[in-house]
């Protein structure tokens, strides 16, 4: 038999029962929560010409994107990212509206993985963005709206870590290092490669970025994190981004949501994106993060408009997972009837206080023997307009 047609492509997977309830319970609670944010749902198609993305700038290699062409030659991809679609929207076709805009998007993503690496190809994403609103206030707004996204779906313990694009900018521009020996310095920094990070950096160690650099990757935890940096560096853009930082801290802090931040000065991917703050989302023990957002100030430009711009987005998939699967409750009746008491059944279901299911089945011993086997509790029977009930015995 032919394994490719009994099996799911690379990176994708069939979802069942639990789990898919559990994803679409997710789901709702994400998109409610939205809605009551005061946010407006928007869909883009699942394809967007190749253009859309090398206009923006996409950090996003073309080797992960899945291509294909239009009946004219024109190179499409299948959607790897949801914000720059939302920014071409906004920039061509809502020329009418009043900014700030609030929306949001429940959408798959499509991106090709490294072979043996594990990761999805295809994945479910929630995601809200603050357009044409800048500041203070519009980050708490994105910020609270992500705390209060992941509370929504009921995991043990959340953390979002914080951090400011402008700080790793301010250093790496002082160090004057060509692109190359830039984009080292921020893997190692990203991936907290020590010994690989002090390697790079050695060769400007009387430069006044150097201490500040190399100790990026331990730059996590508490307040104590912005202490630190200020002591390592009297760069005044960096001082003011940990201003802004502690600023953030403290009103996310009375928000009640303190024991649930932290920071972390190494975050540091998609650097040339992010133009302000920064954060990752992370549920219960989970190693890598659910949600990631920021500030974007630069995309909506790209497509002909300055509009300041924060989000975010969830990764329902692995948002998921991350949450334990609590027992399911099991119907606990089963109900047969015959086709003249259907509609007394149906009533009776839609009424039951009881989780109760219809019996598929023509004749009263049939239900007892699937009642059986599925474990129902009671058996309801409605047969010449007279109900009744009986244990189901193991």
């Amino acid at each position: 038999m032919n394994k490719y047609a009994i099996s799911t492509p690379e990176g994708s997977r069939d979802r069942l029962f639990a789990a898919t309830r559990m994803f679409r319970q997710n789901e709702r609670r994400i998109r409610n929560l939205f809605e009551e944010r005061g946010y407006d749902e928007v869909i883009t198609p699942s394809l967007e010409y190749y253009d859309v993305f090398v206009q923006a700038g996409s950090s996003i290699g073309q080797e992960k994107m899945y291509k294909l062409t239009d009946r004219n030659g024109r190179l499409l991809v299948m959607r790897p990212d949801n914000t720059t679609p939302i920014a071409r929207v906004v920039t061509t076709k809502l020329d009418d509206e009043a900014l700030p805009l609030r929306l949001y998007y429940v959408q798959k993503v499509h991106r090709a993985s490294s072979f043996h690496r594990g990761h999805s190809t295809e994945v479910m994403q929630a995601g809200a963005e603050l357009l044409g609103a800048k500041g203070m206030m519009a980050d708490l707004d994105i910020l609270t709206a992500a705390f209060e996204a992941l509370a929504a779906v009921k995991g043990e313990t959340f953390r979002i870590e914080l951090g400011h694009a402008a700080i790793y900018k301010a250093l790496i521009s002082s160090l004057d290092v060509d692109a190359d020996t830039a984009e080292r310095i921020r893997s190692n920094i990203e991936n907290k490669s020590y010994a690989a990070l002090g390697d790079v950096l050695e060769p400007f160690q009387d430069r006044e970025a150097y201490h500040a650099l190399k100790a990026m990757p331990t730059l996590f935890g508490g307040g104590e994190v912005l202490e630190e940096v200020s002591r390592l560096t009297d760069n005044s853009e960096v001082l003011q981004a940990v201003e802004y930082l502690r600023d953030l801290i403290d009103a996310i802090s009375a928000a009640g949501f303190g024991e649930n931040i932290m920071i972390d000065l190494g975050l540091v991917q998609e650097i040339d994106y992010y133009t302000g703050m920064m954060f990752r989302g992370y549920m219960g023990g989970a190693g890598a993060p659910v949600l990631v957002g920021g500030r974007y100030d630069s995309l909506c430009a790209k497509f002909g408009k300055d509009i300041p711009a924060t989000g975010f987005a969830i990764d329902i998939d692995a948002l998921s997972e991350s949450v334990e699967l609590k027992k399911e409750v099991a119907a606990q009746e089963l109900v047969f009837c015959g086709a003249d008491s259907l509609k007394q059944a149906l009533d009776y279901i839609h009424s039951s206080k009881q989780l109760a299911e219809l019996a598929p089945c023509d004749t009263v011993e049939e239900a007892i023997v699937l009642a059986q086997k599925k474990g129902y509790r009671t058996l309801v029977t409605f047969t010449n307009g007279e109900m009744k009930k009986m244990e189901v015995q193991a």
